[in-house]
């Protein structure tokens, strides 16, 4: 628990960074990730509430529950506060709906920016993850957002979100673990992948 005392008009994630406590804002306080999200133990009614568009990212990131807010969008009316910064941990237990082997797994940061992704995308019913001959090394990953299944699609699930694999594509990718990293100003999916035995400097592709 992290006692923070923020002064009138200041956000919670200004007050927490200034107090030198670690907290993720991958969007920078955009209101376009939940990186941010925190649990308010103390002083929650000192907060401005929550908006429709912060409860939306929680919901859809499956992020919510009693005192749960998006620092960056919470601002106070002065005070003492008492918060939880949630560590984050990996999110690998999947369920296919389809078939064996190793499942595709995705780290937090990665269930949190498609879930944002996704709740722009009404009409979208998975992340359809996907592998095309290209790049230096043979093969390169694409993503899109499936507004419907496929018959023959192999579906697993992860933190609410559903990534549907064509049955051509599962062999280069099962097992793996997507993930998001920072670089710069810049974010990028990262693949983690079993199957590949060799993989280009600008991680984009791979060969088998």
């Amino acid at each position: 628990m992290i006692l923070v005392t923020l002064a009138e008009g200041e956000r919670l994630l200004e007050g927490l960074l200034r107090q030198g406590h670690e907290v993720a804002h991958d969007c920078e306080g955009s209101l376009a990730c939940a990186s941010c999200r925190v649990i308010v133990r103390q002083g929650a009614d000192q907060l401005s509430p929550a908006s429709e568009d912060e409860q939306d990212i929680l919901e859809r990131a499956s992020l919510t529950g009693p005192g749960s807010r998006l620092a960056c969008q919470a601002i106070a009316a002065g005070g003492d506060f008492v918060v939880e910064i949630p560590r984050e941990e990996p999110a690998c237990v999947v369920t296919p709906s389809q078939g064996g082997g190793p499942p595709i797994c995705l780290s937090e940061r990665a269930i949190r920016h498609f879930a944002v992704q996704l709740a722009k995308r009404r009409s979208a019913a998975a992340v359809r993850i996907s592998v095309h001959p290209a790049g230096c090394s043979g093969f390169s990953y694409r993503i899109d957002f499936a507004e419907a299944l496929r018959e023959d699609d192999v579906v697993f699930e992860s933190g609410r979100i559903r990534i549907a694999v064509d049955p051509l594509s599962l062999p280069y990718v099962q097992g793996a673990r997507v993930d998001v990293v920072q670089e710069g100003l810049a974010r990028r999916l990262r693949f983690d992948n079993p199957n590949a035995r060799q993989t280009c400097g600008c991680g984009e592709s791979f060969g088998v």
